[in-house]
């Protein structure tokens, strides 16, 4: 399990007890390994709640971690980092500068860095040496080096970003020095048989980043200078997706990366990027790597290693690589869209209900059919009723694009679970008052989701005017010049597939393209700008719609209006909720809940995770 971030962190760095539950549920799954999230090296090296390593005050929480771990047979090592440019975007305090190899132009905008002068590297090799000597004393089997994403450490690795005339710049050579320096006097502080690994760059995702000659290099010169293990990574997150490669990229995608330092290096090589059991131990077999890290797959499923020790591959609960992971909203704490219980691991097995009670779940999709599930589990007789002829709800339109098919596996898994829980499921029932009156269950859960919004401009009632929805299940027919309206996820990934399909489209949004304030999740949002424009498609953000036409559509622009010409115009401007039997039922059941799409429309995750919720407190 390689390092992933988190906020279970108390606010000042310690260990928590809900941390020691996440790892020790990685543990008891099966994991070898176990990686920690990046512990601070100084005080200046992370935002808050993040794990700390820079003071002997921390070495008691940490041994608490290392033996709980220990408990449940894993292995597990402290990574350490100082997040060095990253934290311009992740939150550092506003009277310190963010030190960085070289100043260049765009950092000088910004006001928050300072190029690192000498005594700088100095004290951070020292810092780095001493939370490796803490970490041994925590009782931890290896430290492991974050060198990679443009941590500080990754940015003097660099070309890109290093563009330093003195002994840290320059020559491969010299860009290694400071890690070089750093594994050493390590070294110094824990002795010979203590391993120490350091993850880097395979490439930086950069015209003129680490590339994989230069890699290799410094993986030798980190090797000689007493890196134990090398583990490959991808990505500047400034400007790349590859760190966190999301459902557009292939299984596998940074493998070649870990193949190219394996050959130049004798010891151990981690590899990691959207790979699971099967392709891990092809990847093995062909000895393209030694180790196989396993991110996200492992918030999904905590025993995923156990399940594929056992053969029992069809029992795993797939990574759908959405990456809701990495945000929360304002309904919910950092959740999976597939484990509901991540970050709340003390939570599951779900316990018995203490009443048996009739329950009556209504809408087919995520929510629901996880809510009902889980009350299926804890003991309740649970029945389900969806309007359509098969459950899924809109996460059917969500897995019918090209580059989300792998999506369709979390409704299997969810009708696995249904089935499991005997969980009484009706399809093609159309569910209201009267109907729910005849049933007389004691309480009734909604999760009738939500709708495509029309739009509120003339003309866009007219035949060329469709949803996107329709578009993707084939139910209308689009023309060969195209005008998108709506600018976040739904928007970008629907022009990128038609523009893959050879039609001529434009983008339009009202606001900033991928949202009102920022990015939904900036990793996803990356990969999605980038594919829009290899495609080149045409981007009209802040333009608001004036009229609908035949002939396309007039956007306003800066007090100016234009004609966009299109055969179709495709709606992607959000969804509105359908809740109106809430109303209609009050005062008819003892108990009503609400849950997903039907309160407000979020994020899947946050769906599955208020379903989790509500079907643990009936």
């Amino acid at each position: 399990m390689p390092a992933m971030g988190t906020t279970l962190a108390s606010p000042d760095g310690q260990v928590t007890s809900r941390m020691i539950d996440y790892y020790v549920e990685r543990a008891k799954g099966g994991v070898g390994l176990i990686v920690t999230q990046f512990s601070c090296i100084s005080p200046d090296s992370g935002p808050p709640r993040s794990l700390c390593i820079y003071d002997d005050k921390f070495i008691s929480g940490l041994r608490e971690l290392a033996a709980a771990v220990h408990e449940h047979g894993a292995k597990i090592a402290v990574q350490t980092c100082h997040l060095g440019m990253i934290m311009e975007q992740v939150g550092h305090p506003k009277d310190e500068k963010i030190a960085v190899p070289s100043m260049l132009p765009w950092m000088e905008e910004k006001g928050c860095f300072k190029e690192a002068s000498s005594s700088d590297i100095d004290r951070y090799v020292e810092y780095f040496a001493e939370a490796t000597r803490r970490a041994k004393d925590a009782g931890f089997d290896a430290v492991e080096f974050h060198a990679c994403h443009g941590c500080l450490l990754s940015s003097f690795l660099s070309p890109a970003l290093n563009r330093r005339s003195d002994e840290y710049g320059g020559s491969t050579e010299n860009r290694t020095r400071f890690s070089c320096r750093i594994l050493a006097r390590s070294r110094q502080k824990v002795g010979p048989d203590f391993p120490l690994i350091f993850r880097i760059n395979g490439d930086d995702d950069y015209e003129e980043g680490d590339q994989s000659d230069d890699t290799a290099h410094q993986a030798v010169l980190l090797e000689e200078a007493g890196a134990d293990a090398i583990s490959v990574s991808a990505g500047m997150e400034f400007w790349s997706p590859l760190s966190l490669p999301c459902y557009m990229y292939p299984a596998g995608v940074n493998v070649p990366l870990a193949e190219a330092v394996k050959k130049a290096v004798r010891v151990p090589v981690v590899a990691a990027g959207k790979i699971d059991p099967v392709l891990g131990e092809h990847i093995l077999e062909k000895g393209k790597a030694d180790f196989i890290a396993l991110g996200r797959p492992l918030l999904a499923d905590p025993h995923l290693p156990n399940k594929a020790r056992e053969d029992k591959l069809e029992d795993i609960r797939r990574c759908i690589y959405c990456n809701n992971c990495l945000v929360a909203s304002k309904r919910r704490f950092r959740s999976c869209t597939v484990n509901p219980f991540l970050f709340r691991e003390s939570e599951y097995p779900p316990k018995p209900a203490p009443v048996k009670k009739k329950v009556v779940v209504i809408g087919g999709g995520l929510a629901g059919m996880q809510a009902a599930a889980i009350l299926g589990q804890r003991g309740h007789d649970v029945s389900l009723y969806e309007r359509e002829g098969e459950l899924g709800g809109q996460w059917r339109v969500a897995f019918t694009l090209k580059a989300k098919q792998s999506y369709a596996t979390f409704v299997d898994h969810l009708s696995k679970n249904l089935s499991q829980a005997k969980v009484k499921v009706f399809t093609g029932t159309e569910v209201t008052k009267e109907f729910i009156s005849k049933l007389k269950p004691v309480a009734v859960v909604l999760a009738t989701g939500a709708v495509p919004l029309a739009l509120n401009v003339l003309g866009a009632g007219q035949k060329n005017v469709v949803q996107a929805n329709d578009v993707i299940m084939g139910q209308v027919e689009v023309g060969r010049r195209v005008v998108v309206l709506g600018g976040r996820f739904l928007g970008m990934e629907m022009a990128i597939d038609l523009a893959e399909q050879g039609k001529e489209v434009s983008l339009v949004s009202r606001s900033r393209i991928s949202g009102k304030k920022r990015p939904i999740e900036r990793h996803t949002y990356k990969a999605l700008m980038r594919r829009l424009i290899e495609l080149r498609v045409p981007l009209y953000p802040n333009c608001s719609v004036i009229e609908i036409t035949g002939k396309g559509v007039y956007v306003e622009h800066n007090e100016g209006a234009f004609l966009l010409e299109a055969d179709t115009v495709v709606l992607a401007v959000g969804t509105k909720s359908q809740n109106g039997l809430a109303t209609e039922l009050k005062g008819t059941v003892p108990e009503i809940y609400q849950i997903g799409d039907c309160i407000e429309p979020e994020d899947a995750a946050t769906a599955t995770y208020e379903a989790a919720r509500v079907a643990l407190q009936i």
